[in-house]
């Protein structure tokens, strides 16, 4: 992807907020004489961010989330790595962010740990080990790879063979062929001399030392020495050495390690974990959980401390390329550093600030402050650069996405509020923010202060939505529950006049889904009134009367739940956004087989049905673009951003038709995307990563997607190029037959007269060419068809339509088919389902009496016409088949050709 601002892509990553505070030895300082830099990873996406000028040089190139990282000692390159499938190692020039080498599945499952060797040639990567129940096949290995070469294989590999799994790798500093691993509870030491690796696990038992040995963090060379040193969880540090033994040339050798002492170096109170080691200019640097960093001599002892940083756990330190200039020979004398913490803070060090006797002068500079928790609420400010984010630690930050800073942050009690979701009055003058305790607080926007609150609820609050007017509060919970506040206030801006604490009344709640709802949504209509509709699992749309509601009479429905599918789930709604060529409020529904339906909101109608985004799994959100009102070219339409479960967001054009070419996707977390959100001008689109603790902000190009569009062509275009071989394959070239073969069935196969070639088909013809495709729609699925056509142009000139072309057809059939075929996993689920569980297996009889009298039942004449088509004579027998497996009726009745791998690559797109 290029660069924000490049103008190519319709969604350019433009800065990343918050980092990969778990990784172990994670940020890295970039610092030297003239650039003053760190980098971190976000996600799986790289980031070097030049904290004095606060600009940000975002590394792309991965798919799943980085698991290590590190950076040359002379600060020229970085390497990152991943873990999943088809995962990547990168080298990057850290001067252009370029990538320099790819290494594409290093290891099966993704990269565990690396390191670099001091003069930058060699790479050694521990793999993921994901199985643990059966290690022989799932084997962690080692490998030692030379990255400057031509070539794409490991130069050495070697199998962990301890069931121990080995979390930390480093380079002998001073003799590269020497590499030192450990996991919790085992070390390894290799060689690499004889040109192959080769190890030597020493043990370790307890008894030889007489006491309790914490599981192992991180392990370190000692330099110019034949010693190692591996830290703990208690606060400990095991010291590695051998002796020397000489050999028959009389030569000196190293001989195997042993552990030679246990010396306790924190926590000599209750035990204190050592997280990071490292050593500096003959200095050991140790990273504890307690949050300070510790220099000792190699010795072990202390030399100089930061304890009063107070910003948690420490993960990660890292120390500038410059020269010290040491005040006097006895000084402690090392280049500044940055922290990195657990809680999500990146400190800048001063070292000489250990002398200072103001406490608040010791805790050092803060250069970043990520997000601490998994994140769940987002939401963008309706007139000014702000989003406020919160997250399952209990705290609710607001950012300046211009300023790239933060604004506020307000942490709540986690053990009593964790803040779910988030959503801005129109006014912008507050925030809505419902917990998982079911409260709902409305608080101030700039201040975060509680203005109100609201206690009805009692199970987590889903989601919390607002009219545009102000007027209307509704929230949904856990238990499916619909809750609806009615403001005091007639319109937002009346709100200045009462009082904020006591400006809503409660009407009430009602349960009108019985499965989880998926959409919640505030439209308005022609004559400015708030709107309210859900839709959820359970494949219902429901429609609240706002005006009819009250506190007499609680929540009052317009009509009653209407079923909106027979086999898709609803996924998200959303009200069709003012555009020409719309004369009506339409609820756009989204659903998990890749469709959008549009329904009529007064008379529930379905008037359209085209193919939604299919890049990755089902949308769960879709959010209208504000127009640009200052754009010179007002004919350049409309567009929406959304969202799926995981991994891909995206943007569409409006009006929905099914053109795979008005619509992109990306990946914009490794994944479960958990909340998007617009900001007020339409310029950016806002993505937050859930478990990443990941916010991105994504510029927005519509003029890309406007290029994309032309570039796929027009009138039929698009849609041919669905159909299998194309407009120019032989799928197309049935579909024409068909087509034409309607027409002379229309007018009679035995007519003798001219015929009359009107290039079009009536929508009675629709249902049978479909059929002829292959594609089998119900009797709803032929209802909404030909509706979609009949009225296709009624708002625009009241008449209706009674016959379609050769390309509206073509239309019609790629928007209506199934996205994915049907495999014979999901006839064995209906037979499941039709048995009560009890198997694969019905009974004939059962299996036509369901057919004759359930959904959209059969007659016995066309149940018989069917068995006719499917098995000719042999038609009969099947009433004395006792019983019959859904394998059989695949395979016997249906003569089924299994779709399973089209499936598997349609959810792989």
């Amino acid at each position: 992807m290029d660069g924000p601002g490049s103008g190519s892509n319709a969604l350019s990553l433009s800065w990343s907020f918050g980092f990969n505070k778990d990784i172990v030895g994670g940020v890295h300082s970039l610092s030297d004489d003239t650039v003053h830099a760190v980098f971190y990873t976000a996600g799986h996406t790289g980031v070097i961010y030049n904290y004095a000028n606060r600009t940000q040089k975002l590394l792309q190139g991965h798919c799943n989330p980085i698991s290590c990282c590190t950076v040359s000692e002379d600060k020229r390159w970085i390497v990152t790595a991943d873990k999943g499938q088809d995962s990547m190692l990168v080298v990057w020039d850290a001067t252009t962010g370029n990538p320099i080498k790819t290494i594409f599945n290093p290891h099966v499952d993704g990269v565990q740990c690396l390191d670099l060797s001091p003069d930058a040639m060699f790479i050694v990567t521990l793999s993921i080990a994901t199985d643990k129940s059966n290690r022989k096949e799932h084997a962690q290995e080692i490998k030692l790879w030379e990255w400057t070469v031509a070539r794409d294989d490991a130069l050495y590999v070697a199998a962990v063979t301890t069931e121990d799994v080995q979390t930390c790798v480093r380079f002998n500093t001073y003799d590269i062929r020497e590499i030192m691993t450990n996991g919790a509870q085992r070390v390894i030491f290799w060689n690499w001399a004889a040109h192959q690796l080769q190890f030597y696990s020493p043990p370790l038992s307890q008894k030889d030392f007489k006491q309790t040995i914490g599981a192992f963090t991180q392990s370190l060379f000692v330099p110019d020495s034949s010693q190692a040193i591996t830290a703990t969880v208690d606060g400990d540090l095991i010291l590695w050495d051998a002796a020397p033994v000489k050999t028959n040339a009389s030569t000196l050798v190293h001989a195997d390690k042993k552990a030679t002492k246990i010396v306790r170096m924190t926590g000599h109170d209750k035990p204190m974990a050592i997280n990071f080691l490292a050593d500096m200019d003959g200095y050991l640097v140790m990273g504890c959980a307690d949050g300070a960093v510790r220099f000792y001599d190699f010795d072990f002892r202390l030399v100089a401390w930061y304890e009063d940083m107070c910003a948690g756990p420490v993960m990660a330190v890292s120390f500038a390329n410059v020269d010290a200039t040491p005040a006097s020979a006895d000084a402690f004398t090392v280049p500044e550093f940055i922290v990195s913490t657990s809680n999500a803070f990146i400190l800048g060090i001063t070292p000489s600030i250990h002398d200072e006797y103001d406490v608040e002068k010791r805790r050092g500079t803060l250069l970043m402050q990520g997000i601490n928790d998994e994140i769940h609420g987002l939401a963008a400010h309706p007139a000014t650069s702000h989003i406020a984010v919160s997250c399952y630690s209990g705290t609710i930050q607001l950012w300046d996405y211009v300023g790239k800073r933060l604004v506020m942050l307000r942490s709540f009690d986690s053990d009593k509020l964790r803040p779910q979701c988030l959503t801005y009055h129109p006014s912008g003058k507050h925030l809505l923010v419902g917990f998982t305790n079911g409260t709902i607080k409305i608080v101030h926007a700039s201040t975060l202060e509680d203005v109100a609150t609201f206690r009805q609820a009692r199970n987590p609050i889903v989601d919390v939505k607002i009219a545009a007017d102000g007027s209307f509060v509704a929230a949904i919970d856990a238990s499916n529950y619909l809750y609806l506040w009615r403001s005091k206030a007639m319109a937002a801006t009346d709100a200045d006049d009462l009082d904020a604490s006591d400006m809503w009344s409660y009407i009430g709640r009602c349960k009108s889904h019985t499965k989880p709802i998926t959409g919640l949504e505030f439209g308005m209509s022609p004559d400015q009134q708030a709107l309210l509709v859900t839709v959820g699992e359970d494949r219902m749309l429901v429609d609240y009367s706002l005006p009819r509601s009250s506190v007499m009479d609680g929540i009052i429905l317009n009509v009653p739940p209407q079923k909106i599918e027979q086999s898709a789930t609803p996924t998200t709604c959303f009200w069709h956004p003012d555009m020409a060529g719309v004369h009506e409020d339409l609820v756009v529904v989204a659903n998990d087989e890749y469709k959008f339906k549009q329904w009529n909101a007064n008379n529930k109608t379905c008037r359209k049905t085209t193919l939604s985004p299919t890049y990755g799994g089902p949308l769960n959100r879709v959010l209208a673009i504000p127009a640009d009102k200052s754009a010179h070219d007002k004919s350049s339409g409309r567009y929406c951003a959304y969202s799926t479960h995981d991994k891909v967001v995206g943007l569409l054009k409006l009006p929905l038709d099914g053109n795979p070419h008005k619509s992109m996707g990306l990946i914009a977390h490794p994944g479960r995307i958990s909340n998007v959100a617009v900001t007020f001008d339409g310029k950016f689109f806002v993505t937050a990563g859930g478990n990443d603790m990941i916010v991105n902000l994504w510029e927005i190009n519509p003029r890309a997607l406007d290029a994309l569009e032309a570039q796929g062509g027009h009138d039929m275009e698009p849609y041919t190029s669905l159909l299998e071989g194309g407009a120019h394959g032989k799928f197309f070239s049935e579909i024409v037959d068909y087509f034409y073969f309607a027409q002379l069935r229309t007018q009679g196969e035995s007519a003798t007269a001219a015929r009359d070639i009107s290039h079009r088909i009536p929508l009675l013809e629709i249902p049978h060419v479909m059929r002829a495709l292959g594609f089998y729609p119900t009797e709803l699925e032929i209802q909404n068809m030909c509706s979609e056509v009949k009225y296709s142009c009624f708002t625009e000139t009241t008449k209706t339509v009674d016959a379609v072309d050769l390309a509206a057809f073509v239309k019609l059939y790629t928007n209506h088919r199934p996205v994915c075929g049907i495999g014979k996993k999901q006839i064995e689920d209906a037979f499941h389902i039709l048995s009560g569980l009890r198997g694969p297996s019905l009974k004939w009889a059962d299996l036509k009496a369901k057919l004759l009298t359930m959904g959209e039942p059969m007659s016995e004449e066309e149940l018989s016409s069917c068995l006719r088509a499917l098995l000719g004579d042999e038609a009969d027998m099947l009433e004395t088949t006792m019983s019959l497996t859904s394998a059989a009726f695949a395979d016997k009745v249906l003569g089924f050709e299994d779709y399973e791998k089209d499936v598997e690559v349609a959810s792989v797109l």
